[in-house]
């Protein structure tokens, strides 16, 4: 009996015979694009802006070869002038099945090659990895892909994201490491469909990774990421150029180090929900443990199909106890159990990243939600963002204008995220601002963070990736017809997050003057009657704004006689 790897491996040289006419440089390969007649070579950086003398192999039934005019015999060498992004080497030869002519040029980038006919259900194919580095390159490795997304998921799209996930000869789970990240049999690739800059979902990712303060357990278990890593990558699908994609490691209980559930005791321990459509905040419908979803979020661990019934109380509990504080105008009084149902520094670093980017489909969506233990231990949520790729002022799709993703829209459609109401009152609203105030001075500094997203644009364009893709998808209908300008797209980003940075510092993030909280702890105690008698004596007026009691221009005796007032009287 042929077994069904046979039969794919069969279909796969199938394939290569119809398209793939193999050509090496010093054993890198250049992969074919049939479409342009493209031979596309992922080389080393330092390999650019200078000569590049290479080892050229070709199929044996090559011959009469030439490169950039010149004639090469198979394992021989070649000359190419001074190599940079997007020049083009002209290629001819004869081959078993005809005369060939295109040309040869290169990349920085990893090049992949996806071979299979692929869509909403996993189906066999094959993936090959072509790296600058040449210890991480891997070649016809077997793998289940399928198509994935939402929005860019829907029919007549052509840009799709995938999934991946990897098998051995048998079917089983075959576990790879690519290109220095995490190894495991699952992974996505991520194409930015929607995206006129084509990389907001993979640079917000890597500043979210930056910025945000580690989850609690990972003083417990040190190898916790709460956030996918990815490179960006160029991939070749059945021979054809599908342009700039982002590798990524998925947002799951291996990533964020959640303890496995318990299958001798069907004991819940770990557990993970993405947040797939927007969820209600105010009033929270029942759930069912028999049901794979409750309140737009899906069960992502346990897998509801392995266990089931599942149990979403954990979530269900956070949920409430964050509408609890939402709805309530003493927030103080429910300050002590934030802890157990929050991870709390998480959570605000997470309000402050989609206030910053203006990520509009990241309010109770696109979200993950991971517990740790919640058989040992706090139950406690942290919170991870997923696909923030429409934020920055990105308005591709139809139903978002100009009003909607303005720089200095207030910011009026936060109030569903949990506990987003309390970040923007009450006591806690300081210590929020604060947060912001010194990220500020680091990871969101303006030039910081318009750098950030220039220096992924500056790659794309400097290895000729960034015009191969305009190329491939300018007027294509997932952009609505539009050109696609990469370079413009960040001129525009650009001005746009200086101009949101400023209206953030002075309309959103601005702390309100206690008058007499000298020490801008937001109480007023004798510690700011000790510290602003001692002002007075020293004639110091750094803090003449809240220590100004009278509001009369002056820090005086006068001044430290009504704080001490008001602190004897309340």
């Amino acid at each position: 009996m042929i077994s069904r790897f046979t039969l794919l491996m069969a279909a796969l040289m199938l394939c290569d015979v119809l398209w793939g006419q193999s050509l090496y440089l010093n054993g890198y390969k250049a992969v074919q694009d049939t479409d342009n007649a493209m031979w596309l070579c992922s080389l080393p950086r330092e390999a650019f802006g200078s000569d590049l003398t290479a080892v050229v192999q070709t199929d044996s039934t090559w011959s009469a070869i030439t490169i950039n005019g010149v004639e090469v015999v198979n394992d021989g060498t070649v000359t190419l002038p001074m190599i940079a992004g997007g020049k083009s080497y002209p290629v001819t030869a004869m081959t078993g099945s005809g005369p060939v002519e295109g040309y040869l040029t290169f990349t920085w980038l990893p090049v992949i090659e996806l071979e299979g006919e692929f869509g909403n259900e996993y189906v066999e194919g094959n993936v090959t990895v072509n790296a600058p580095d040449s210890s991480q390159s891997k070649s016809d490795m077997l793998a289940k892909l399928k198509w994935r997304g939402g929005i860019t998921n829907t029919a007549g799209k052509h840009k799709r994201n995938y999934h991946i996930k990897f098998i051995d000869e048998t079917g089983a789970k075959k576990n790879q490491r690519l290109l220095g990240l995490r190894k495991d049999n699952h992974w996505k690739l991520d194409g930015g469909q929607i995206d006129l800059l084509r990389v907001r979902n993979r640079v917000s990712t890597d500043l979210w990774l930056d910025m945000s303060r580690d989850p609690w357990h990972k003083s417990i278990d040190s190898t916790v990421v709460n956030g996918s890593r990815g490179k960006l990558t160029e991939v070749i699908l059945n021979g054809h150029y599908h342009g700039i994609y982002s590798l990524i490691e998925p947002i799951d209980r291996k990533q964020l180090a959640l303890t496995k559930h318990d299958e001798i005791n069907n004991e819940f321990h770990g557990q993970q929900w993405n947040a797939k459509s927007y969820a209600a905040t105010w009033r929270l419908p029942a759930y069912n443990n028999y049901s794979s979803t409750w309140n737009g979020n899906e069960v992502s661990y346990p897998d509801f199909e392995e266990v089931n019934p599942t149990d979403w109380s954990t979530l269900y509990n956070s949920f409430e106890f964050g509408r609890r504080c939402d709805s309530t105008d003493d927030f103080e009084t429910l300050t002590d159990s934030v802890g157990y149902y929050f991870d709390l520094p998480v959570l605000e670093d997470y309000f402050i990243l989609i206030v910053v980017l203006q990520a509009l489909d990241n309010e109770t969506k696109n979200i993950y939600y991971s517990c740790y233990d919640k058989a040992n231990g706090a139950p406690r949520l942290t919170i991870t963002p997923w696909d923030l790729d429409i934020s920055l002022g990105a308005n591709t799709l139809s139903y978002m204008t100009a009003e909607l993703v303005k720089p200095d829209r207030p910011v009026n459609w936060i109030n569903h995220v949990t506990m987003g109401d309390v970040f923007l009152r009450s006591g806690h609203r300081n210590d929020i601002i604060d947060r912001y105030w010194e990220l500020r001075r680091t990871w969101l500094d303006t030039e910081s963070l318009v750098s950030r997203y220039q220096r992924a644009v500056d790659d794309l364009e400097g290895c000729g990736a960034a015009a191969r893709e305009e190329a491939r998808w300018s007027g294509d209908s997932d952009l609505g017809g539009r050109t696609l300008d990469i370079s413009a797209e960040m001129q525009y980003v650009a001005s746009w997050i200086r101009q949101r940075m400023a209206y953030l510092d002075e309309n959103v993030f601005v702390r309100e003057t206690l008058l007499g909280d000298v020490n801008g702890d937001g109480t007023l105690d004798v510690a700011d009657v000790t510290l602003l008698i001692g002002m007075v004596l020293m004639s110091d007026n750094t803090q003449l704004e809240s220590g100004d009691v009278n509001g009369d221009g002056t820090l005086d005796v006068a001044d430290v006689t009504m704080l001490i007032d008001w602190v004897l009287n309340h």
